[in-house]
């Protein structure tokens, strides 16, 4: 097969860890939180990226390289936060990234990289075999690697619960002193020792307010401890999310977390959208 620009994006290996990247982004960080799942979106990211930038410039493989390298230490570095903010305002594809020096080790991948290339590009290696054109699959590479979930601290108030419930959100077509209202049989009391984040989602000016409730009763079961936040969204709903909680019996084990936190996000979700 002769080769063709196109094969650096429309290849097993690329289209791959692409999947990884996204599962591991929206699923795996979150139901099976450690080291590996922590590091793995990086790792395949340097893959894709300098595979990416070839795309665009296929004639100096170990220029994109050495780019992809010092873009990603940019990024993982402190130096890149004001210009994330400055991008965050403006964009319709929002991003974000935790500042983690030890993500650098994913820059080991780079020779992996340079051997993948130079195999799609004079062998032909890993192609699908299929006509078609490579926007297909660029746009939503652009947009996986643009679109990260925010940092875990986006969601928690604080992490000192026992059970963290990532992802247990819903939007209300209804103001936060509405919600408030509803909530007030409760005694959510808005929580003064954090300070109002600024959004990662909406626009310029709004922030994430802090709740707790001491004890919280929902079909038959009394959680203590529960923190949640909301925020206003660029349509005028909010969005809440119960972030974490003390459970009263004992949490043994990880199948049994993930268990906890399907059940309790239908739970709330149900919850709250029948107030």
């Amino acid at each position: 097969m002769k080769f063709e620009r196109r094969h650096l994006l429309l290849n097993y290996i690329f289209i791959i860890c692409l999947v990884i990247l996204v599962l591991n982004d929206h699923v795996f960080k979150w139901e099976f939180s450690n080291w590996f799942t922590g590091k793995l979106s990086d790792i395949v990211g340097m893959i894709i990226l300098p595979i990416l930038i070839t795309f665009f410039n296929p004639k100096h493989v170990k220029f994109n390289l050495f780019l992809s390298a010092v873009l990603f230490m940019f990024w993982k570095s402190s130096l890149s936060t004001s210009a994330i903010d400055f991008y965050n305002q403006y964009a319709f594809i929002k991003t974000s990234r935790v500042v983690d020096y030890t993500d650098y080790i994913a820059i080991a991948m780079l020779p992996l990289a340079y051997i993948l290339i130079k195999k799609i590009r004079n062998e032909s290696a890993f192609v699908i075999p299929i006509k078609l054109n490579a926007t297909f699959i660029l746009l939503p590479t652009v947009f996986i690697l643009m679109a990260e979930t925010p940092p875990r601290y986006f969601y928690l108030t604080a992490n000192n619960s026992r059970f963290i419930c990532h992802n247990c959100d819903v939007t209300l077509n209804m103001s936060q002193k509405r919600i408030l209202e509803k909530l007030h049989e409760f005694d959510i009391k808005k929580d003064t020792t954090l300070t109002p984040m600024a959004s990662y989602y909406a626009s310029k000016g709004d922030s994430l307010n802090y709740y707790k409730i001491e004890k919280f009763i929902i079909e038959n079961d009394t959680l203590d401890n529960v923190q949640l936040s909301m925020i206003k969204t660029k349509k005028g709903k909010t969005k809440v999310y119960f972030n974490g909680f003390d459970y009263r019996d004992t949490i043994s084990n990880a199948r049994m977390k993930r268990k906890l936190r399907r059940y309790f996000r239908k739970s709330v979700k149900r919850y709250l959208k029948a107030m």
